[in-house]
């Protein structure tokens, strides 16, 4: 409800041009757990509630990952957007993401 579906059909269409593949099951937190074990190379999510996000986004940081910046001031009441990955993953992810995410 909080992210265009128009975007996310864009997106997805990028990163499949790109060889890469998209994967997606019920949890976002759940997704940001496989980032930081390896399972996956790097999640995205146009808006996430911070509760939803911001252990996960951790867990990856101590792993060695990269994760887009919450903004403290904002995150808890607003949420945020969720740009993460493993080294050599994150900045071809933020740039897939670059126009196609309105937030």
């Amino acid at each position: 409800n909080r992210a265009e579906a128009e975007n996310i059909a864009v997106l997805i269409k990028k990163i499949l041009a790109e060889g890469g593949v998209f994967f997606r099951n019920a949890s976002g937190a759940l997704m940001l757990a496989y980032v930081a074990s390896g399972r996956l190379l790097g999640y995205v999510e146009e808006h996430m509630n911070a509760w939803d996000c911001v252990a996960g986004m951790l867990l990856i940081e101590e792993a060695g990952g990269t994760v887009l910046k919450a903004d403290p001031k904002t995150v808890l009441q607003s949420g945020t957007q969720v740009i993460t990955g493993g080294k050599g993953v994150f900045s071809k992810l933020q740039a897939l993401c670059s126009g196609v995410f309105t937030s």
